[in-house]
């Protein structure tokens, strides 16, 4: 049997219902004039012959089938089908709502995958999940057991692989972003292993003031990305 989730965020509910309605099993809300966005939502479910059921106590709730992690086929696949792929490695990162995070940005940056380490590292939780407002549904969501052997792959793919990290010496603006890309990005203590480091073919990073000593990790790859996406616009 399928796995069902459910979620009363209504931005998430909204961007199920936009981009992948056959995912959304029912809506369940509280039966009475609605409010203008829960009007809309239940709007786009009848449009797409969304079961709607009423409960005195719920605003508004969606049962949904989640989109599960996926391996390295699916990344062979997107290399095959993209022309210019960006792909975002997250390494060793543990905290929940800084991947929802950054999955949130991905989405809104055109990234086609997300890779993550199969140890020490935060999957798709209810909580990621949650905070990426419906993000983690549209997003391919990889895990891999050797991050350091999947970048090798990208290279041998001809995806340059960029390293993020204060210790680079040039600036993420100072770099072209236009062709196939990989970031990978550290984890909140730690940073990239040195490993993958050596492995990256460049590093950059994002100047800031001496007096903070280093942004969010995911406002820091909100930053690259978005850099990236104003070039390949």
């Amino acid at each position: 049997m399928d796995r069902v989730l459910k979620t009363k965020d209504i931005n998430f509910i909204k961007t199920l219902l936009e981009n992948c309605p056959d995912k959304v099993k029912n809506i369940l809300t509280v039966n009475k004039q609605p409010e203008k966005r829960i009007a809309d939502i239940l709007a786009l479910a009848k449009k797409n012959s969304i079961s709607i059921s009423f409960d005195k106590n719920s605003r508004i709730e969606a049962s949904y089938s989640p989109r599960e992690v996926e391996d390295i086929n699916s990344l062979e696949k997107i290399l095959s089908d993209k022309k210019s792929p960006v792909i975002l490695l997250l390494d060793h990162l543990q905290d929940p709502q800084n991947i929802g995070s950054i999955m949130r940005s991905s989405l809104g940056a055109g990234v086609d995958a997300i890779i993550v380490p199969k140890k020490r590292a935060c999957h798709l939780t209810t909580s990621v999940r949650e905070v990426s407002k419906g993000a983690s549904e549209l997003l391919p969501f990889i895990v891999v057991s050797n991050m350091r052997n999947t970048v090798k792959y990208l290279k041998e793919n001809f995806i340059q692989v960029i390293a993020c990290s204060g210790k680079a010496e040039s600036n993420y603006f100072e770099i072209d972003m236009t062709g196939p890309i990989a970031f990978i990005m550290g984890s909140e203590e730690k940073g990239i292993q040195s490993l993958l480091e050596k492995e990256a073919d460049k590093m950059i990073k994002i100047p800031i003031e001496t007096k903070l000593e280093s942004l969010n990790v995911s406002n820091a790859t909100s930053v690259i990305l978005f850099e990236a996406k104003k070039q390949r616009i």
